[in-house]
């Protein structure tokens, strides 16, 4: 079975659970894990050999991998994170300013809820109830910004037809179109990499009389930042010992679009700059983004593109 031929589709949802057949299609691998659980009786009874067991409750979690940052497609993924957008403009290009919705979307679920598609040759899989849990924004010097996505679903289909793939012809942002800011001047330093982690730490709820889950409920949103730079950090290591608080900004411009990702109050929660070889020095420190105060915000990413809405 050649993998090359496969694809996956991502569709919002218009109510949780109930699938969609896919609107966006994303070039990237599937790790989506379906897990039956077991009930046993573990208590003694006179063997070493396991009881015969039933089936209990059913899961589906995991995610898409290497998504490519591509300019207008990836403002599905940041509505399924964040859970809110406001878009403004009235013709092309069109600004979305997503931010943290604060608590859940509907009573069962947190987030807008999306449909993920996958075919592979003869066999096409609907995962339905998507709640986005994690995603993962990493760049480095050598490709393109890539996207990881992590899912819980709610339920899955099976016996549908494949859909006509169609990849995205938007251009893909890239670590020549970022810029870093801090405390809104350039960076002091030489940015090598960044991995940006939003976290919306979910929490399945279950209920009686089903093996589904029941609900998915908003935890403490996590955003972190991990830059690997040149060694030339005096500045950060001092912001660093002396708990200094700071905006954050990551800044992709390709042509006339852009993605901006601020944390608004962010500190540095972990430094590490080792003499480990003769080469060249670099080091290492995490950022934590946290609640600002003065604007009332903790983190938003802004797209500016060519789609109208999402």
């Amino acid at each position: 079975m050649p993998g090359v031929l496969g694809h996956i589709g991502l569709g919002k949802e218009a109510s949780w659970g109930t699938g969609v057949a896919p609107s966006v299609f994303y070039p990237a691998t599937e790790e989506i894990n379906q897990e039956l659980a077991r009930m046993r009786i573990e208590e003694p009874h006179a063997s070493v050999m396991p009881l015969p067991s039933e089936a209990g409750r059913f899961s589906i979690q995991g995610g898409l991998r290497g998504i490519p940052a591509y300019t207008d497609a990836i403002g599905h993924l940041l509505l399924a994170f964040f859970g809110q957008v406001n878009t403004s403009g009235a013709a092309a290009p069109y600004t979305h300013v997503f931010d943290v919705l604060n608590g859940n979307l509907g009573a069962d679920h947190a987030r807008p809820p999306y449909s993920v598609q996958v075919t592979k040759e003869s066999k096409t899989r609907r995962f339905v109830g998507g709640q986005l849990n994690q995603l993962k924004l990493a760049q480095d010097a050598e490709n393109y910004l890539k996207i990881d996505a992590d899912f819980i679903f709610k339920d899955f289909q099976d016996g549908l037809a494949p859909a006509t793939p169609s990849v995205p012809t938007d251009p893909v942002f890239g670590f020549r179109d970022l810029a870093v800011k801090r405390g809104g001047a350039a960076f002091p330093v030489r940015v090598e990499s960044v991995e940006i982690t939003f976290s919306n730490n979910l929490e399945v709820v279950n209920a009686v009389g089903s093996d589904r889950i029941a609900a998915v409920d908003q935890g403490v949103v996590n955003a972190q930042a991990q830059f690997t730079v040149e060694f030339d950090d005096a500045a950060i290591y001092s912001d660093f010992v002396n708990d200094v608080a700071s905006d954050y900004e990551f800044v992709w411009t390709r042509g006339g679009k852009s993605l901006a990702i601020k944390f608004y109050r962010g500190v540095i929660v972990s430094h590490s700059d080792p003499l480990s070889a003769a080469g060249r020095l670099t080091a290492v420190f995490t950022v934590d983004a946290e609640y600002d105060p003065a604007s009332g915000k903790m983190v938003d990413a802004t797209l500016v593109n060519d789609t109208a809405s999402y």
